[in-house]
């Protein structure tokens, strides 16, 4: 046996005792386990007697405009349209209303409060029961009683049921066939006059308290990604810097091959410099300038290294086309140094640049 709701009747008025119940898949039962009940919805039935229910014919509008013109037809059949709450709803071309005065039904909801009930939804009594072509039913909860004959909703009263009916026989549904016909109502409510103005707040802030935690696990799951992001591009960094390390350490070798690592070859090419004479940084300056230009020459390659006593640099550059060896010159001028070129190519079809390099 599963738990399935809890069912209480609507009161009209405040000396009223509350009847409920605890739907079942099996039946109506009056306990169940403490925490299972917190979870179940709460479903409040109206009896006929204090609301009304019209079908209307509008298959030829859109589902809203049909709700809304149903609206329309009901506060246009009453007396008193401006005191009614009114609800309609469209499913599979079929329109229903249901018009309740608007202070029976604000009063029932503080009533059901204070005894501790506030429904998730309020359904008309009997809406749920079947529309039997030709026949009436008749379903029993608690005290009260109501009848459906086809889209007839009304109380049981001795004497007057079969005339309403319209000398249709009434049958009697079984406690067990009632609980199934509400539990099959629990999938896809028939009528809810919880809308609207009356529409349940609670309801509504755990929909928003959803939406917040959705909200929370995309931003989280964004950070995340945002993260990763910066991490990989940081090794992507890390691994063009140890690149480009690697090709100035090749260069500086060849001027000196006893450099270990390339934090160490400025400060050795300056000792060498200085050795032959040159001072003042003149190779550093000029070489660091061609490491970094190179960075902007993907697909040059810097082959050799020469510092002649005259204080220029020699180095020779090879790359597949001249476009690399002309980025790589015109970023060496527009830092303001001043260069020559001289291209020739190799047998295997590489271009070779003779570049001279002299600090500004």
């Amino acid at each position: 046996m599963n738990l399935l709701a809890k069912i209480v009747m609507f009161p009209d008025r405040p000396d009223i005792a509350i009847q409920s119940w605890l739907l079942t898949d099996e039946g109506f039962v009056s306990e169940g386990n403490a925490e299972e009940m917190l979870a179940l919805p709460v479903i409040a039935l109206v009896p006929p007697e204090n609301v009304v229910v019209r079908w209307h014919h509008h298959e030829a509008l859109a589902p809203r405009q049909a709700e809304a013109a149903a609206r329309i037809d009901a506060g246009t059949a009453s007396i008193n349209a401006a005191d009614l709450h009114i609800v309609a709803r469209e499913a599979d071309g079929i329109t229903i209303s249901a018009s309740i005065d608007g202070e029976l039904f604000e009063n029932g909801l503080r009533y059901l409060k204070a005894a501790g009930f506030d429904p998730d939804q309020v359904w008309p009594m009997g809406l749920a029961l079947p529309a039997n072509e030709g026949k009436a039913v008749r379903a029993e909860l608690g005290d009260l009683k109501v009848i459906r004959a086809g889209n007839r909703l009304f109380p049981d009263e001795p004497g007057l049921s079969a005339i309403i009916a319209d000398g249709m026989e009434i049958g009697d549904i079984a406690e067990s066939d009632l609980a199934r016909y509400l539990g099959a109502a629990l999938r896809e409510a028939p009528l809810d006059l919880r809308s609207g103005q009356f529409a349940k707040k609670s309801a509504r802030a755990v929909l928003d308290r959803s939406k917040l935690k959705l909200a929370g696990i995309v931003f989280a799951l964004g950070l995340l990604f945002s993260l990763l992001l910066a991490l990989a591009t940081f090794l992507k960094i890390d691994a063009a810097i140890a690149r480009e390390d690697e090709r100035a350490l090749a260069a500086a070798r060849k001027l000196a091959p006893e450099i270990a690592s390339a934090a160490e070859a400025p400060v050795r090419l300056e000792q060498i410099l200085v050795a032959r004479g040159g001072g003042n940084r003149s190779l550093t300056i000029a070489a660091s300038a061609i490491w970094r230009s190179m960075q902007q020459a993907d697909g040059a390659t810097l082959r050799d290294m020469r510092f002649g006593k005259d204080k220029v640099l020699n180095i020779t550059v090879i790359a597949a086309t001249i476009d690399p060896v002309n980025k790589l010159l015109i970023d060496l001028q527009q830092k303001g140094y001043k260069v020559t070129a001289t291209a020739s190519q190799e047998a295997n079809g590489m271009n070779a640049v003779a570049i001279t390099v002299r600090a500004p």
